[in-house]
């Protein structure tokens, strides 16, 4: 019988999760948060004081975990089965996304005192050596650390000048991401894209290239940290798979993942500030058909879950990935514009249908596809030939390239 976890939000604990005698789980608020508190864990798990079972709770949990390759060396490191979400939640859940962490009940709330570790340049890229032999560094003594996603990571304690690993409850502030495996230039095309989103307008956090000899990583500010003074805390997020009860297997649209439709209609119904958030939705969605990032899921949307309510957080994940359609990289959206999955297809009327869908008016839409596509043509050049000049590469090149057609083929159609 696995021991139940304490689900905690910062030092609070919210609730229990626990498997029942059929290995399902079941989450079921404390009584004290309950009481003294408005914010759910989860708005797919409303504050009541009844037990969630599976279907209603696993969702959320699951998405706190690595997926695909990084998963699967993860559980073979640390002894767990590859398909146990409970025990990874047991091993590594110590500091998820957000502020939620998960402890053994039997050993408490964790309230010993944390360090970080400062890393010299040479730790620090012995370290993002290892993390495909060690991903999240996971089983190493102190470190609980999980974050979502099929990418390698590494979430550190950065201070402008040093990076550190944080042991036990403290948190880290920023995450480095190496390059891709088989995939050439992604830490340039990332950082490029963050940068070219922040130009552009789209709330973005803080992001750049780090270098330490051979080491190329793109670094980015975790927008769920919020830094007062001396002190970092973790600020209550959920992305919109979590939100909407959907398991990550799932995240894709054509699998039964969200659709815009749902995306918008869940901004629509739940952040408390919906206009403002509806319309950086739709820059968003725009931003990434003309950069081209199929890989735009609910997986890579969320909200910041705050005492005064929730609202859409800072964008996050914005990669260009049909500039490796030459490596068999899928192409499809994996949200539809319009009923369209092909990138390619995508035409006025898909616009003006996306627009109907989601529930605002073509005109406003048809009016930021063709502002973001000119804003992008000028932006791009200008980060290519100045805070981009010492990073340019063949995928930047590819990068420019594709922006440049698919800005002018956009403005063309639409005319």
């Amino acid at each position: 019988m696995n021991d139940a976890l304490l689900v905690m939000i910062d030092d609070v604990v919210v609730g229990r999760l626990w498997l029942d005698e059929r290995k399902r789980f079941c989450f079921q608020y404390d009584k004290k948060w309950l009481e003294q508190s408005k914010i759910p864990l989860s708005l797919s798990l409303p504050l009541r004081s009844g037990s969630y079972l599976d279907d209603e709770s696993h969702p959320f949990f699951a998405n706190l975990l690595p997926e695909e390759r990084i998963r699967a060396v993860i559980t073979r490191n640390l002894g767990v089965s590859v398909n146990n979400d409970f025990g990874l939640l047991e091993r590594i859940g110590g500091e998820c996304a957000g502020a939620v962490s998960l402890f053994p009940e039997s050993a408490g709330p964790q309230r010993e005192p944390g360090r970080y570790r400062q890393l010299s340049p040479d730790e620090l890229a012995a370290i993002i050596r290892e993390l495909p032999q060690r991903p999240l560094l996971a089983g190493e003594k102190g470190i609980r650390l999980s974050l979502a996603g099929a990418q390698k990571k590494l979430p550190v304690f950065y201070d402008d000048e040093q990076f550190h690993l944080g042991y036990g409850p403290l948190p880290s502030n920023y995450i480095i991401k190496p390059a891709i495996d088989d995939l050439d230039g992604t830490v340039e095309n990332e950082a490029f894209c963050m940068a070219l989103a922040n130009e552009v307008g789209l709330d973005v956090p803080r992001s750049f290239i780090y270098q330490h000899d051979e080491t190329r990583v793109f670094v980015v500010k975790r927008y769920d940290r919020v830094s007062r003074g001396d002190e970092t805390s973790r600020l209550h997020q959920e992305d919109f798979c979590q939100a909407l009860g959907i398991t990550p297997e799932f995240k894709y649209e054509t699998e039964g993942g969200p659709s815009l439709t749902a995306c918008f209609s869940l901004l629509r119904n739940s952040s408390i500030r919906s206009g403002r958030d509806v319309l950086s939705l739709l820059n968003w969605v725009i931003f990434n058909y003309l950069i081209g990032n199929s890989d735009a899921h609910g997986k890579n949307i969320s909200l910041l879950l705050l005492p005064d309510g929730p609202m859409l957080a800072p964008f996050y994940d914005l990669l260009s990935t049909r500039i490796y359609a030459h490596f068999g990289l899928a192409e499809g959206l994996a949200m539809k514009i319009g009923g369209e999955n092909d990138p390619g297809a995508v035409r006025k009327k898909h616009w003006e249908l996306f627009a109907e869908e989601v529930g605002i008016k073509p005109r406003l839409v048809l009016t930021r596809v063709a502002d973001l596509a000119q804003k992008i043509q000028i932006a791009r050049l200008q980060l290519f030939k100045g805070a981009f000049a010492p990073y340019r590469c063949d995928a930047l090149y590819r990068l420019m390239e594709f922006m440049g057609e698919q800005a002018e083929k956009t403005i063309r159609q639409l005319a």
